[in-house]
């Protein structure tokens, strides 16, 4: 009796240090997780007030709150956050055809030098943006593309196919490649394989790279507010600057609502590609 009770007991520490630890942990997470939204939470908030509710009660609750903020927010940044959405898309899709492609190559076939070229590759990934800042600029002026669309969506096209390739490559990988051979044998053309099997399954990793490349392109600031010129074509990080100083510091509310507006078409991205995000993050995206 006395050893079925000293286990017990020591069954029963195990579980209280065990649920302890957990409820720390819980705490820990809540508290970052607090502190993250705290900022969103303030700014949704502040975007529903008057500036005489802002300056008079800045802790209080919205008390009414002031709908009127969004429809001229709308008004103001909805060209901006229209271009940016086109540009992300386009810039996305080309990303992910070059990237899929690029590693399905660096994956599954061989060819004289194929490591040293996908280390040149990884080696690119290595180079600050800001150094090729004005040789691209220059590029891109020489050829005519400066105050164009064209400027923002080649240009992260180029800059984001590399890690898109990294990406794909690592996740292509541990694709079986039985799978192609017995596609092979049956008939199918190199085509039919990249189009019928490769992109099926690669379906996790390409959602990744758009929810990544999509983060990085929307809220690109330095190389718009470089090669773009006419506002008709400015994106919403840099028009988001204009808007802002239109209205100075008596429409605080409307500059919050605009910047709630514009945070929703990457929240929308994220929210329909969580699950494949998670997916690629966790079935060979990080992995060599």
């Amino acid at each position: 009796m006395e050893v079925v009770s000293e286990q017990f007991v020591k069954t029963k520490k195990k579980r209280f240090k065990k649920g302890f630890s957990q409820l720390i942990l819980y705490v820990i997470i809540g508290l970052i997780a607090f502190l993250t939204l705290v900022p969103i939470i303030f700014m949704i908030f502040i975007s529903f007030k008057s500036n005489a509710q802002i300056y008079g009660s800045f802790w209080a609750l919205p008390e009414p709150f002031v709908f009127k903020n969004y429809q001229l927010a709308f008004v103001g940044i909805w060209r901006y956050v229209l271009n940016t959405v086109i540009y992300t898309f386009a810039a996305c899709f080309s990303i992910i055809i070059l990237a899929s492609v690029g590693g399905y190559v660096f994956a599954k076939k061989q060819f004289p030098g194929k490591e040293i070229i996908f280390m040149l590759f990884l080696a690119m990934m290595m180079v600050p943006g800001l150094l090729t800042l004005i040789p691209s600029y220059v590029l891109h002026d020489q050829l005519g593309l400066t105050n164009t669309p064209w400027a923002i969506i080649i240009q992260h096209t180029a800059g984001g196919q590399i890690f898109g390739i990294f990406l794909c490559r690592s996740f292509m990988n541990s694709l079986p490649t039985s799978l192609f051979e017995s596609a092979r044998i049956d008939g199918a053309s190199e085509m039919t394989v990249f189009f019928k099997i490769v992109v099926p399954l690669s379906t996790p990793i390409l959602a990744t790279v758009v929810v990544m490349q999509s983060i990085g392109i929307y809220n690109d600031y330095v190389w718009p507010l470089l090669v773009i010129r006419d506002s008709a074509f400015q994106v919403i990080s840099v028009g988001l600057t204009v808007f802002a100083n239109q209205f100075g510091s008596n429409g605080t509310g409307i500059e919050y609502a605009g910047y709630t507006l514009s945070a929703i078409p990457l929240l929308l991205t994220f929210v329909f590609g969580m699950k494949y995000y998670i997916q690629g993050m966790t079935q060979g995206a990080i992995k060599m």
